[in-house]
């Protein structure tokens, strides 16, 4: 049995056609756990309705107390998974979903193919993720690109461990994990800047990240998402960047999310550090190493390591801006 992880928070205008497209999907052998932080719109009312229509193919997670935040929401409830706090019916596969979205029928077939691949080839004590592309849509459901990773100017598939250290490219709507990473998932760490730059971390570190390039998810853009999906640019990007020295606002911004990723790298190392392999603690040390540097010997630890997003022009801005 498959298990499929749905957060939410005042998602009510979007949130029925979403459970609907999970629960239409291609195979039946999953349920639904689903988790609300608080909501104060008519999000708890569609979710008792659904609950009642779809039975015991959708279940509650029993939340104490508000998360904080989506990232630590995610991880609380594959935390509990973990470690068996929550009923599982035989689990094997374990997947991630936004309120607002809208799943394609063939999702859940689609990844798992791929994990059972890898687990044929390595076994099924290997860490796997597996993530997919998706498309993205307005509020009306319009499409305003048919891949996002191109949208963003995104590689297909590049997890070298000192670029994932600054840039994520697994988009956790799309995330699929076996419970060999979920074994990972056990302790939570205090600060982190997304949940599937986490699992993106562990995976890399632990075990094998697998992307399969087409999109399996419509993510809906509209005005009240937590995280956009603004257009890449090269000429905006540069633009901004060099406007931020003079905008404080934005250079906060910047040097905030630097801050974040410093923060995060910090956790992995005290949660993880002594099981690191010797080439990544490595790298993690050097990564963590660059607040203590001038910004001579920052580009220069940089270059070394490989620490740098893609493309050129986004590592030349993080070795301009880069802060911890």
């Amino acid at each position: 049995m498959h298990c499929v992880i749905l957060c939410t928070y005042n998602g009510e205008k979007y949130l029925e056609k979403q459970i609907k497209s999970i629960m239409e999907q291609d195979r039946e052998d999953f349920y639904l756990l689903y988790s609300d932080d608080g909501s104060t719109d008519s999000t708890k009312a569609i979710l008792q309705s659904l609950q009642e229509k779809y039975g015991r193919r959708m279940r509650a997670f029993p939340r104490p107390m508000h998360s904080g935040s989506p990232a630590k929401h995610f991880l609380s409830i594959l935390s509990a998974l973990a470690k068996g706090e929550v009923e599982t019916d035989n689990l094997e596969y374990i997947f991630l979903a936004d309120q607002d979205d809208e799943w394609f029928p063939d999702k859940l077939s689609k990844t798992i193919s791929v994990i059972k691949e890898e687990e044929r080839k390595f076994g099924e004590s290997l860490p796997i993720l597996c993530h997919t592309d998706c498309s993205l849509v307005n509020s009306r459901g319009e499409i305003l690109a048919k891949s996002y990773r191109r949208y963003q100017k995104l590689p297909g598939a590049s997890y070298r461990f000192s670029r994932l250290l600054l840039q994520n490219h697994v988009t956790g709507a799309s995330v699929g994990i076996n419970k060999a990473l979920l074994q990972y998932c056990k302790e939570i760490p205090a600060e982190v800047k997304m949940h599937d730059h986490w699992l993106a971390l562990l995976a890399n570190c632990f075990g094998e990240i697998q992307y399969l390039p087409c999109a399996s998810y419509a993510y809906r853009q509209h005005g009240e998402n937590v995280l956009g999906a603004k257009k890449a640019s090269v000429l905006k990007e540069c633009e901004e960047r060099l406007s931020a020295s003079k905008e404080k606002d934005k250079e906060d911004t910047i040097h905030s999310s630097y801050r974040a990723l410093f923060a995060q790298g910090r956790e992995l190392k005290r949660l993880f550090g002594d099981r690191l392999p010797e080439i990544k603690r490595k790298v993690l040390e050097a990564f963590l190493s660059l607040g203590g540097k001038s910004r001579l010997g920052k580009i220069t630890t940089m270059a070394l390591f490989g620490i740098y997003p893609y493309p050129l022009y986004r590592g030349i801005g993080a070795m301009l801006f880069l802060d911890s």
